[in-house]
Formats: C-alpha cells, sequence, structure tokens
C-alpha cells in the first residue's frame, strides 16, 4: 500500500494477515497468476469474517475461467 487510506499500522497489517490467510486458504483453486491488493478505508474498520467473505468472492471470480 503506497499511501495509508487504511489507517495506522495496526489496521494495515491486520488487513495483510487477513488478505495472507485467506490466499493461503483458496490457492489451490486460483491460477498461476500475479495478484495485487488494493484496500479501501473502509476495510480498516470491517470485521475480519467481512473481509474473509469479500476475499472468498473475489478469489472465486479470479479462479473462473
Amino acid at each position: 500500500m503506497a499511501t495509508r487510506t487504511c489507517g495506522g499500522a495496526v489496521a494495515r497489517n491486520r488487513i495483510k494477515r487477513i488478505t495472507r490467510e485467506s490466499f493461503r486458504v483458496h490457492q489451490i483453486e486460483l491460477p498461476p497468476l500475479d495478484i495485487t491488493i488494493a484496500a479501501r478505508a473502509a476495510a480498516a474498520r470491517a470485521p475480519s469474517t467481512d473481509l474473509h467473505a469479500s476475499l472468498a468472492r473475489l478469489w472465486r471470480r479470479i479462479a473462473r475461467p
């Protein structure tokens, strides 16, 4: 994240941890490609379950042929 749109370091690191964990779980379903995640400011206030669900939807969209 080049700019601090998601708050302080604690919020940014929380989003990074959740994103990495979600990717690790769904990695087997994804084609080999580079992915860049750009979190919006609302992600810092969103519950972890909402972030996991949102990322799961994105992984499914990427995995579609």
